[in-house]
């Protein structure tokens, strides 16, 4: 009998380790060689210290510009630079732009979900003040281009930078939003009128947290975190906002890839004047940030090697125009 238990518990013990490594493990890419070194940093915002990363190139353009780099739920500014690839250091390595990771508090952010669980949602955490005081440090101390503040956030991220497109647009040139649609008009906490920052979302049709159609926003199907719109919804309502009247320029990226399943749509609405909004459709995408280096967890969804989230996010902000 005691035998027949061990047998049972190791089968058990087997199982879930195949598990685990079948759908959450996944390696993180070695870090690669820069020409700078990442530096931890803390600031004193609304009673609180707040912590952040920050990689500075060896070599800066003239009035650099800075990325924001937000990280999704649960995660912290170390996971961040991980499992975007390190992508982001390696640009400003080539652009000479400066990348900052923040820390969220307890691992989220504040973000426009009234019935948000998190404790920066329930505590009204200054996420908002947190990156006005990291633009205003980094002014100066590195004399970063004020026209030239951006927002790079995957899902949790992805909301604090539409918060940051929203209500601070003459602070935030443009953002780019990574599984992280709008939240639905009765759980949606901001209420406003006129011109945004420009918009970049990006989103997966198979994502299993941030439903591309709109609906329950759930970690796994076990906490309901909030409630989507879709994401084509999402970006009508910023072409709404912006007077983008343009109709949309539709474009297929091509595949880079034949084992790849995924593919990548693209709908900008761009006209003169206006702030431009871009829809990036990752059909057969999951809940992930896609790029070539870091495969996320099979749990999350496929990770597309079709769109390189960093490198077109950068493109979008018009720092590749900075040599």
């Amino acid at each position: 009998m005691i035998t027949k238990i061990f047998l049972i518990l190791g089968i058990l013990l087997l199982l879930g380790a195949v598990a685990y490594f079948y759908f959450v493990y996944s390696p993180v890419p070695a870090e690669p060689q820069l020409s700078g070194k990442i530096h931890s940093g803390k600031i004193h915002v609304s009673h609180q210290d707040r912590n952040y990363l920050t990689y500075i190139p060896k070599k800066l353009v003239a009035k650099p510009g800075i990325i924001f780099a937000m990280h999704g739920t649960g995660m912290n500014s170390v996971r961040m630079r991980e499992w975007s690839g390190y992508e982001l250091d390696k640009l400003a390595d080539q652009y000479g732009f400066i990348v900052v990771y923040p820390d969220g508090y307890k691992g989220n952010w504040n973000d426009l979900r009234k019935n948000s669980p998190f404790e920066a949602k329930k505590e009204n955490i200054d996420d908002v003040g947190f990156i006005e005081a990291l633009v205003d440090r980094f002014g100066k101390e590195q004399h970063i281009d004020p026209k030239k503040v951006f927002i790079f956030g995957f899902s949790n991220g992805g909301q604090v930078a539409i918060r940051l497109a929203l209500e601070k647009p003459e602070m935030v040139n443009a953002i780019c939003a990574i599984s992280a649609n709008l939240p639905t008009p009765e759980t949606f906490s901001f209420i406003g009128k006129g011109a945004t920052s420009r918009v970049m979302l990006v989103t997966g049709t198979e994502d299993g947290i941030n439903p591309y159609l709109g609906g329950p926003v759930t970690l796994f199907g076990i906490q309901k975190v909030g409630t989507a719109i879709s994401a084509k919804a999402t970006a009508e309502y910023f072409v709404e906002r912006n007077a983008t009247n343009a109709s949309p320029e539709n474009k297929v990226f091509p595949s880079h890839k034949v084992n790849d399943p995924t593919s990548v749509e693209l709908q900008r609405w761009n006209s003169s004047g206006k702030s431009a909004v871009e829809l990036i459709t990752i059909v057969g995408g999951g809940h992930v940030i896609p790029q070539q280096k870091f495969r996320f967890p099979r749990l999350m969804g496929k990770t597309s090697s079709n769109f390189d989230a960093p490198l077109e996010a950068i493109k979008f902000f018009g720092l590749t125009d900075s040599l």
